[in-house]
């Protein structure tokens, strides 16, 4: 066990799960486009798929990717628990473990050590992140998560947050479960994927994957790469960053980030 108290190979959310997670989500959003064209179901609940996976995006990027990840800003325990609790629900992991992940991107990019290096896109529905465990070589970029309230806790009791809600929305409102739970689920990880994938090519991270993510703005992936302490990844006055502009608002202070 670490000195940190967080068990080594001890992830309740295994990159298997992404899989699960991914192909449940897309089958939803397949069965609802399907009710909305033959059964003549309304589609303002495909507009609300839309809605809460755009959430979902931004809410990750601002969250545990500039703020847990590379510690960009600094803002209020309110919402750093806004961003853990949400982000844990968007069923991509916890805290720990995608700030692993992302380092490891960061850090072996393009290399076969790389856990966003999709080869082909039927990787996406067969594989996923390749880190499987948090071990002591982990420790250094979870080190201030764990210094934090929540986050250990929340990383041992993974499933209590996605499968609290699935319950609650299956019991009471079952249409929500599939159309604004589920399917924003398959979108967001897709989505995810399909931007690792096409934001890198032999020449490295490039901007070219502005149409898979835009509603979270992370499309300057080159940018991000050089400059990964930058929370606003815009770089001209036409530049949307839907992450950045919710960080202005809440922010209280620069980050802490370390190389």
């Amino acid at each position: 066990m670490l000195s940190c108290g967080v068990k080594i190979m001890d992830l309740k959310y295994k990159p298997k799960h992404y899989l699960v997670a991914l192909w449940v989500g897309l089958i939803s959003l397949t069965m609802g486009v399907g009710y909305c064209v033959l059964e003549d179901h309304s589609w303002w609940w495909l507009i609300g798929t839309w809605a809460v996976y755009s959430l979902m995006a931004i809410v990750n990027s601002a969250g545990f990717h500039r703020l847990f990840s590379h510690r960009s800003y600094k803002t209020t325990p309110f919402w750093e628990w806004f961003f853990l609790i949400c982000g844990t629900l968007s069923a991509y992991g916890s805290s720990l473990q995608w700030t692993v992940h992302h380092t490891q991107h960061h850090k072996y990019a393009d290399t076969d050590r790389d856990p966003h290096n999709f080869k082909t896109p039927w990787d996406f529905f067969r594989v996923n992140y390749l880190v499987d465990r948090l071990d002591f070589a982990s420790l250094r970029a979870i080190k201030h998560l764990l210094k934090k309230p929540g986050h250990k806790w929340v990383h041992e009791h993974y499933w209590l947050f996605p499968g609290s809600m699935i319950l609650f929305l299956l019991l009471f409102f079952p249409t929500a479960l599939m159309y604004l739970y589920l399917a924003p689920i398959g979108l967001v990880i897709f989505s995810a994927a399909m931007f690792n994938y096409v934001a890198h090519d032999d020449s490295g991270p490039n901007s070219s994957g502005w149409w898979t993510l835009v509603s979270s703005g992370e499309f300057r992936h080159d940018f991000h790469h050089d400059h990964p302490e930058r929370w606003d990844l815009r770089r001209e006055w036409y530049d949307v960053d839907p992450g950045a502009m919710l960080i202005s608002l809440i922010r209280t202070g620069d980050g802490t980030w370390e190389p």
